[in-house]
């Protein structure tokens, strides 16, 4: 994948560092001149390193989760590398359960958000990447 990069982070698979996962997206991009992408890509990235955090060995004790964002010709490109351990390959559901229910919605988001949006295997771990356009 041919892009510019912007950044990466790496941080610790716990749930209490996902606001700061989302606020580096939101300053990276605002410095890389991409404000208008921040609210698509910063949700999303969310929902991706929450999904890592709960499904996989980064959640666990000295788990880490990596995230990193390219710039593309017309779009944003941001990956979140995790550590593995998920018995089956992410598929997004349909819609949540209830409306009352409080997670079962990520990749439902990324599936309808994203411009394109796939997994591939990466060492003992699965990279999750979206794409949002640029501007939106």
């Amino acid at each position: 994948m041919s892009g510019r990069f912007l950044g990466s982070i790496v941080f610790p698979g716990d749930v209490a560092e996902v606001p700061d996962a989302r606020h580096h997206v939101r300053r990276l991009l605002a410095r890389n001149g991409n404000p208008d992408s921040a609210d698509d890509a910063e949700l999303l990235t969310c929902e991706c390193v929450s999904n890592a955090i709960r499904f996989t060995r980064s959640g666990a004790n000295g788990g880490r989760i990596a995230v990193k964002l390219m710039g593309l010709d017309d779009a944003l490109r941001v990956e979140v590398l995790d550590q593995g351990g998920s018995a089956s390959v992410p598929v997004p559901r349909a819609a949540a359960d209830s409306a009352d229910a409080e997670n079962g919605r990520g990749l439902y988001l990324i599936n309808a958000l994203a411009r394109e949006w796939g997994t591939l295997p990466y060492g003992l771990g699965t990279l999750t990447w979206f794409t949002v356009p640029r501007g939106r």
